[in-house]
């Protein structure tokens, strides 16, 4: 399974990187896009998604010029998927002939894939009037722990690997801070639009294979 990462920030460059300013060359401008569409263009490839209470701009700019954001983006193989109830909007891969990868994607680990599952299925349980659904640190190390091989003793390891798989979405937005509450969060409605049930099933279909397959190589340990 995969995620869009968010681009990476300047400070998050290491040592080694090599980077070169270069200057805005005083020429014509040769779009005829108006720049609220070039800016929503930029936000939308760039990911991981745009929503509507962090960035009201953009997302009065996104709606106002719908058809043109769309048709710009199906120029570069990608499809703009919009859920005006969830005030989320993102982008994914047009599934075409010949349609080249615009955007770049990450696999995801064992423990990160049963995490993104856990997060939609909370997400999906919710009640119909909740317009927001948290989690806290304890229910997902709850619901993780299941994926912890019986013959592995280092506990130590494996809440580093819980920690990771949280942190991971946190960056991809997946997970949404709360003030004044380090260990909660909120699960962003965009999950249950990224993840459909198709893939679901393909998914935890994954996950039993590789807890039957770990199972039975501890077995012969």
């Amino acid at each position: 399974m995969t995620l869009q990462p968010t681009p990476r920030r300047a400070e998050d460059t290491g040592d080694g990187d090599l980077e070169i300013a270069v200057e805005p060359i005083d020429i014509a401008d040769p779009s005829p896009l108006p720049p609220g569409v070039r800016r929503v263009l930029i936000y939308m490839m760039q990911g991981p998604y745009l929503r509507a209470d962090a960035n009201a701009r953009l997302w009065e700019q996104l709606k106002a010029q719908e058809p043109l954001v769309r048709s710009r983006l199906a120029d570069v193989y990608l499809d703009l998927v919009v859920d005006d109830e969830a005030g989320v909007a993102f982008v994914r891969h047009l599934d075409v002939d010949g349609a080249v990868k615009a955007i770049r994607t990450q696999p995801l680990t064992l423990i990160e894939t049963a995490l993104v599952l856990y997060l939609r299925r909370t997400l999906l349980k919710r009640d119909n009037g909740a317009v927001r659904v948290f989690v806290g640190r304890d229910e997902i190390e709850d619901q993780l722990r299941s994926y912890r091989a019986a013959d592995i003793s280092d506990k130590r390891g494996f809440d580093r690997r819980i920690e990771a798989a949280i942190n991971k979405m946190k960056r991809y937005s997946v997970l949404l801070s709360v003030s004044g509450d380090d260990d909660r969060w909120e699960i962003s409605p965009v999950l249950a639009l990224v993840v459909g049930a198709d893939e679901v099933a393909a998914i935890t279909d994954e996950l039993h294979r590789l807890l039957h397959d770990q199972g039975a190589q501890g077995a012969q340990t």
